[in-house]
C-alpha cells in the first residue's frame, strides 16, 4: 500500500493531481477545507519531499496515515494525512500541512521527522503484541476518559509534537508543578515530558479512530479540541501556545504579572485545533505518543465527523 504514498508526493511535486489513481468520485480536504485536489495549495506550492516521518498502514480497513517533511519554496513544511484505498483507487484524502508554528499552535519540528525515540523503534515482544480490538480500545480512549480505564505508559514514552520530541522550559514546568516535581527541573536547560493518557486529557465525543496498524502496534485517532491561544512567557521566551480548554486555568497559573514587564505579549484568544494523536501500544503499555495539530478559528469542525 505504500505505493500510494509514493504517488501522492510524486503528484504534488509534479503539480499534477491526476498522477494519482483517484476514484471517479472522491472526497478530499486540505486543513479541513473540502476541495478538488487541483484547487489545494499542496499541488501548487510543494517542490520536493525532504523525508517521510511515519507510514502507518491499516490493511484491514484499506487506510494509510503518513507524515512527511515537504519542501515549499526552499522552506520545510510539516505534512500529515490519511488516504483511503478502495478497489485500488484513492477514495478519500484527509490532508494537513503546517508551515509555521502559527499553524501548529506552538511546536514545529519538520527537521526531526525521520528520527524517532526508542518507544517507537523497540521491537515488539512475541507475547506483547496488541490485538486489533485492544488497539481500537486504546484509540477510543485517547479522546474519551469517561470509561475510567487507565493505561500505563512505559518509561520510554515521551511526548512528541509536530515532528519531534517536545522539550519544555523547566521554569514553565515548575509553574505547572508538572508531575509534582516542582523545582526539581531547575537544574536542566530543557526537559522531555513523560507522555500518556492523563485523566484530565482533552476530550471530543465525535473523535474518530481512523487507522490501526497491527504490525507496528500503532493506532491513529482524530479529534477537534477547543481551547485558547495564550501567552507563553518564560525567562528566555515571549511567545504564544495553544492550550486546550481543560488545561487553560493551569496554564494561566504560570503567567505571573512580573513576567510581562517591558515585554510585548500576545493576548489570549479562543481557537480550535484539529488534532491527530498517534499512539504505539504493546506489552500492555503506551510506548509512544505523537501529536499533530492544525490550528483553526474558534468553534471549528471538520467534514469528516459525519463520515
Amino acid at each position: 500500500m505504500k505505493k500510494y504514498v509514493d504517488l501522492l508526493f510524486k503528484s504534488m511535486v509534479a503539480h499534477d493531481p491526476f498522477i494519482l489513481p483517484l476514484a471517479d468520485s472522491y472526497a478530499a480536504t486540505e486543513n479541513s477545507e473540502p476541495a478538488a485536489l487541483g484547487a489545494m495549495s499542496c499541488w501548487r506550492t510543494v517542490t520536493g519531499l525532504n523525508c517521510i516521518g511515519q507510514c502507518i498502514i491499516d490493511k484491514a480497513a484499506g487506510q494509510i496515515f503518513v507524515t512527511a517533511n515537504l519542501a515549499e519554496g526552499g522552506m520545510p513544511s510539516v505534512f500529515y494525512g490519511r488516504l483511503k484505498i478502495e478497489n485500488e483507487t484513492i477514495s478519500e484524502l484527509e490532508l494537513y500541512i503546517d508551515r509555521a508554528p502559527v499553524d501548529s499552535g506552538f511546536i514545529f519540528k519538520p527537521e526531526e521527522m525521520n528520527t524517532l525515540p526508542k518507544g517507537w523503534t523497540s521491537p515488539i515482544p512475541a507475547d506483547g503484541r496488541a490485538t486489533r480490538e485492544e488497539l481500537l480500545a486504546v484509540g477510543k480512549a485517547i479522546f474519551d476518559n469517561s470509561t475510567g480505564v487507565e493505561y500505563e505508559s512505559s518509561e520510554d514514552c515521551i511526548l512528541m509534537e509536530i515532528g519531534g520530541i517536545v522539550y519544555e522550559d523547566p521554569e514553565y514546568l515548575e509553574g505547572l508543578n508538572f508531575d509534582g516535581k516542582g523545582n526539581e527541573y531547575r537544574s536542566q536547560e530543557k526537559v522531555t515530558i513523560p507522555a500518556g493518557l492523563a485523566p484530565a486529557r482533552p476530550t471530543d465525543p465525535k473523535a474518530r479512530v481512523a487507522v490501526i496498524d497491527e504490525e507496528q502496534g500503532i493506532v491513529v485517532s482524530f479529534a477537534v479540541v477547543h481551547g485558547y491561544v495564550a501567552p507563553y512567557v518564560v525567562t528566555k521566551e515571549t511567545g504564544s501556545c495553544f492550550v486546550p480548554a481543560q488545561m487553560i486555568e493551569m496554564h494561566r497559573g504560570t503567567l505571573k504579572p512580573e513576567m510581562f514587564k517591558g515585554r510585548k505579549v500576545a493576548q489570549e484568544m479562543p481557537a480550535s485545533a484539529t488534532t491527530v494523536e498517534i499512539l504505539r501500544f504493546h506489552s500492555g503499555k503506551v510506548q509512544g505518543m505523537h501529536r499533530y495539530i492544525n490550528l483553526q478559528g474558534p468553534g471549528a469542525s471538520t467534514p469528516w465527523v459525519a463520515k
